[in-house]
């Protein structure tokens, strides 16, 4: 699904899940191959909660803390280890967000 121009626009994200009052957050990253992704290191506990197909109610901050934060339901593509790209100890979690009522 191809992101819209306001969602590259995300500098953070969080999610709560199972555990009430325990939130997981993380900065968004990009590269060439991947436009929108989180590293989440190998110890999160965030990762036993978390499998590839969910669909998860994230929180998305913009860098510009003056824009409230959305909510908006966010697809987890895949969950890779990053150590073969260069991020050591952590875990690559392709996000991909859900476009409602498309």
């Amino acid at each position: 699904m191809k992101m819209e121009q306001d969602d590259n626009m995300y500098f953070s994200a969080e999610f709560q899940l199972d555990n009430p009052g325990i939130f997981y957050q993380f900065k968004l990253r990009k590269n060439e191959s991947e436009p929108f992704f989180a590293l989440v290191t190998k110890q999160s506990k965030a990762l036993d909660s978390l499998k590839s197909g969910d669909l998860v109610p994230m929180i998305f901050h913009y860098q510009d803390k003056t824009i409230p934060a959305v909510r908006k339901p966010t697809r987890i593509k895949y969950i890779l280890d990053g150590t073969p790209i260069g991020f050591k100890d952590h875990f690559m979690i392709g996000l991909d967000i859900e476009k409602v009522g498309k």
